[in-house]
Parts: C-alpha cells; structure tokens; sequence
C-alpha cells in the first residue's frame, strides 16, 4: 500500500511541500532554538535521529514550510489529527529569524483553504500556549475565535494554561 504524503502547495513566497532529509539541518536549528522550544511540549526533538524520523513519518496533512525561491525549511504546518472527517487542530512552527515576516501567516492560510476545499473539514481548532502571545495573535488574525483557556491543561506533555480556539471553515 502507498502512504499518502502532503501535497505540494504554493503561495506567493512559500512551497508546502512533503518532509524531505535535506530539511534537516533547519528543523535542527528550529527545535533547538530555545524561544521555539518555549511553546512546545515537554521533550520536543533535539537530535538528528530524532529529526529523520519526523521526516520518514510523512502523512498527507504534514508539510515543510520552504521559500519558494530557495526551496529552504523555514518551518512546518500539520493538521496532526481528523475527528469524523470535521475537525482538525492545526498546529505550526517557524524558525526564529523567520517570526514576523508573514510567512506563518501566508503558510497556514494556504493549509486552511485546503483543508475545506480538498480534506472537506468543516472546522479547525488550534491550542496554544496562552503564553504564545505571538501564536494567538496570529490564528485570531486567521479568523480563529478564541472558546475557552483552560487552567493548569496537558500540552504536548507539559502543564500550562492553553487557550483553544476554533474556526468554521
């Protein structure tokens, strides 16, 4: 059987495209940059093993973030999980140099749209760190409305207050 992988998408600047190993050095920098790690949950990859298994662990709603230009890692999108072919949370990382350039933006809008017009979701949901001032700034720009924060909550492994969002889309 053949797993399915993203498919390539394209913005203005940016190519979502599949993981592939020569992102690795950049998903290296990324997750070891201690502003990106501050949001992420407990024991987020540090090592090169650990960086070529989220590369061969490729799904069809995990892409690489990559200037168009370029075609270098500059972040990721993922929609990790689908309720009932509804819901999905979407999720993101950017390299710090790369924070507040509008690429996050442009790249999650994209997966926005496909996730209505090809996977046929009707809503997203997103938890982020209710400390992540930047993040929920952003997916409140993406026309994200802001349900619940929820005290002392389980991210990724580690207890923090989490503010959930949701959108229909």
């Amino acid at each position: 059987m053949v797993k399915k992988e993203a498919p390539k998408i394209q913005t203005e600047r940016l190519v979502l495209r599949r993981r592939e190993e020569k992102d690795i050095p950049n998903m290296l920098k990324m997750f070891n940059n201690d502003e990106v790690r501050e949001f992420l949950g407990v024991n987020p990859p540090r090592d090169e093993h650990s960086m070529l298994e989220m590369v061969r662990n490729r799904t069809e709603t995990k892409w690489t973030v990559a200037l168009k230009d370029t075609d270098e890692f500059i972040g990721d999108v993922m929609i990790p999980e689908i309720a009932e072919g509804y819901l999905g949370e979407i999720g993101y990382r950017f390299m710090r140099e790369h924070w507040g350039d509008g690429f996050a933006y442009e790249a999650v809008s994209a997966v926005i749209e496909h996730s209505k017009s090809t996977l046929n979701l009707k809503r997203l949901s997103a938890t982020i760190d209710n400390k992540n001032i930047g993040s929920k700034k952003l997916i409140e720009k993406l026309g994200f409305t802001l349900v619940a924060v929820l005290p002392e909550s389980n991210l990724l492994g580690r207890v923090t207050d989490v503010a959930y969002y949701t959108r229909i889309i």
